[in-house]
């Protein structure tokens, strides 16, 4: 008997699905690993997608391609304090070196970039434009002749990407008194049209704080606290001259007074200072509902009121430009070219696929450790086709034995055997895929009614649902080829063994 003749096939495949119709609820049940498997496979998968998906989406609307986000080298780099706080759990006490400073919380400072190495920034072939990093965290913002006052973020529009404005226009110039205001505030204040807020004047107010002002005036380093131990250890052991200790003191207490980290936290805080800026245009809403982009002379000047120092952002004997710089290029293309200019200059660099590049490592490594239950669940459907099989070829002995008597041959009845196995694991994948399709699309409309900013691609924009759970296209026909092989390969074992039965012994079976 050729196996491979149509008639033979279609013969073949009839037989398989009349014996799975035959025992259905066991036919089910053997599936049920199968299923679990496979709808693990598409929530896990779907999830993960949706999510990257989404993040980089995100990220892509609010950092532009071109941008460089740049540092020194060695300063200003708490990913390393982290690492010396969390990673050294455990282990002995490290020495404290020049190498190693930076991963000591204790020794952790803050380096400004000096303003020599902006204008070398600036002189690289293919820059655009400098800025610095300017954090901010305004108190409220509020429309003119409106008493209600709403959370608001603060950033440069530097920062924002090239088809972030969704209505109005751009700034006028870099001094000018203007903003982009997030799409999401039209919700917030109960407007119908991005018209009825574009020409008001907002106000942002921002309010001075004592100890970030120490972050913000370099002094993170707590050096002044060297201070405060010579003046104890004075009082603890004073020399043999009363007076001379008095006035080592005095002037020691002195200078601790007139340093700009004890004026940062004993001058008080004065009122918010209150910022007035025309709304000019609107950008696209995205999770970051409370955004607002600003010219970089008007955040920089909120950035001075909120780090407490006159001297941020300027220039001068005494001017910061800050701890991180923005860096903008003309063409993305020019890019890595640049960044090799940048490191030559003591700088580390970061760009938009650098932290594309993150996510999407994040998900991954998150999607292959919960692929590791996923396979743990592919294990027992396997060892459950295998197990019903061997029942099926004891208790079906008789029906093997008249097929073969009336002319199937050895590789048909062990072709039947594997072809059931492998129907098993194809409908167990189909069913799970669909179940989890099912689940999927009720977690997408459960996300666009709790996340109202979820990006609505695929079918989300016709069904009015979110992609928060993204199926990759791929998906349905890679899980019906696996579960088939698994399925198949379980019914090696049963098949072999039904195919080597004596065809009269399994005549006489009862």
């Amino acid at each position: 008997m050729n196996l491979l003749k149509p008639s033979v096939i279609r013969d073949l495949l009839v037989d398989v699905f009349l014996n799975l119709l035959r025992k259905k609820m066991r036919a089910l049940l053997t599936m049920t690993g199968v299923i679990i498997g496979s709808f693990l496979v598409v929530l896990i998968l779907s999830l993960s997608n949706g999510l990257s998906v989404f993040l980089d989406q995100q990220v892509r609307a609010v950092w532009d391609e071109r941008m460089i986000k740049v540092r020194l080298e060695k300063g200003g780099a708490p990913e390393k304090m982290a690492k010396g706080l969390f990673g050294g759990l455990g282990e002995p006490p490290q020495q404290v070196t020049e190498e190693n400073k930076e991963e000591i919380p204790g020794a952790f400072e803050f380096r400004h970039i000096p303003h020599e190495s902006i204008e070398k920034l600036r002189a690289i072939d293919g820059v655009e434009e400098v800025q610095p990093e300017i954090w901010v965290m305004p108190r409220s913002m509020q429309v003119e002749s409106d008493d209600r006052q709403f959370d608001a973020i603060v950033r440069p529009w530097i920062m924002a990407g090239p088809d972030m404005l969704a209505y109005g226009q751009d700034f006028t110039s870099d001094q000018a008194q203007e903003c982009i205001v997030s799409e999401a505030y039209l919700v917030a204040l109960g407007y119908e049209s991005s018209q009825d807020l574009i020409g008001k004047t907002i106000k942002i107010r921002i309010q001075e704080d004592a100890y970030i002002a120490m972050a913000g005036g370099g002094q993170m380093d707590l050096k002044f606290l060297d201070k405060l131990r010579d003046i104890a250890y004075l009082l603890q052991n004073p020399p043999e001259n009363p007076e001379l200790t008095m006035i080592s003191a005095f002037v020691m207490l002195r200078d601790l007074a007139n340093s700009s980290k004890i004026k940062a936290l004993t001058t008080k805080p004065g009122a918010a200072k209150v910022f007035d800026a025309k709304v000019v245009g609107i950008s696209k809403k995205g999770l970051l509902t409370n955004m607002i982009y600003l010219p970089p002379d008007l955040i920089a000047e909120m950035g001075r009121v909120f780090l407490r120092n006159p001297d941020m952002y300027t220039k001068g004997e005494n001017g910061k430009f800050g701890i991180e710089g923005l860096v903008r290029v003309r063409d993305p293309k020019e890019i890595p070219r640049i960044r090799r200019e940048i490191k030559k200059l003591g700088m580390k660099s970061t760009t938009l696929e650098d932290v594309i590049g993150f996510i999407h490592g994040l998900f991954g490594a998150l999607s292959a450790i919960l692929t590791v239950f996923v396979m743990i669940a592919g294990v027992v459907a396997f060892f459950s086709i295998v197990n019903t099989l061997f029942m099926a070829v004891s208790e079906r002995k008789r029906e093997i034995g008249v097929l073969q008597a009336i002319g199937a041959t050895r590789s048909y009845v062990a072709a039947m055997f594997a072809a059931e196995a492998g129907a098993i694991g194809l409908l167990g994948g189909l069913i799970g895929y669909l179940l989890g399709q099912m689940l999927c699309f009720i977690g997408n409309i459960y996300a666009s009614q709790g996340i109202p900013y979820l990006p609505g691609g695929n079918w989300g924009h016709i069904l009015g649902v979110s992609d928060l759970f993204v199926t990759p296209w791929w998906l349905l026909p890679m899980m019906m080829l696996s579960t088939a092989l698994v399925g198949a390969l379980a019914g090696v074992l049963p098949a072999i063994r039904a195919a080597q039965l004596d065809p009269a012994e399994a005549l006489r079976y009862e």
